[in-house]
């Protein structure tokens, strides 16, 4: 299958590495709406990072993307194991996967701290069979819900801190 990727560049101000990393893991349905208002419809996990740590934690999304409402099986995966390289200091990986949990789209947010917050890339390794449209909104939604980090990210991490609920 061939594939193609999106790549989308973030500046994070406010918001540190620390934060981010603690983020992935703590994600709830409340949280998630916070991640992204309009597009986020749902989240669960099917598999808690408490159960498992965090790699193969899984979570179902339901999410708009551009035009397209979509439903996705995230799995985080050990980012030596992606076909998306890692170059900076802090770097989560997932993949989408299919009813049989074999990935069929790969994803990395990479980040790293700067004097004023944390720069992040985000690199989606996505099936070139899907529409461009798809890719463009992919795009777009991915460089909303990580503007909006820095609107509720600081606060959270300091609320709740270190410990996973």
């Amino acid at each position: 299958m061939e594939y193609v990727e999106v790549i989308v560049e973030h500046d994070l101000e406010g918001v540190t590495p620390e934060m981010i990393d603690w983020w992935w893991d703590n994600i709830n349905e409340e949280r998630y709406s916070l991640w992204h208002p309009k597009d986020h419809k749902g989240f669960k996990w099917e598999v808690h990072p408490k159960e498992k740590g965090h790699v193969g934690a899984v979570h179902i999304a339901e999410e708009d993307i551009g035009e397209a409402t979509v439903t996705l099986r995230i799995r985080w995966e050990d980012p030596k194991n992606v076909p998306i390289p890692v170059t900076m200091s802090h770097a989560v990986a997932a993949s989408i996967i299919d009813e049989n949990g074999e990935p069929i789209a790969w994803l990395v947010h990479q980040y790293e701290a700067t004097p004023h917050g944390a720069k992040m890339l985000s690199t989606f390794k996505i099936p070139a069979m899907l529409p461009e449209e798809f890719a463009k909104g992919l795009y777009k939604h991915c460089q909303e819900e990580m503007g909006n980090l820095p609107k509720f990210l600081p606060e959270l991490y300091k609320k709740y801190g270190r410990r996973q609920d």
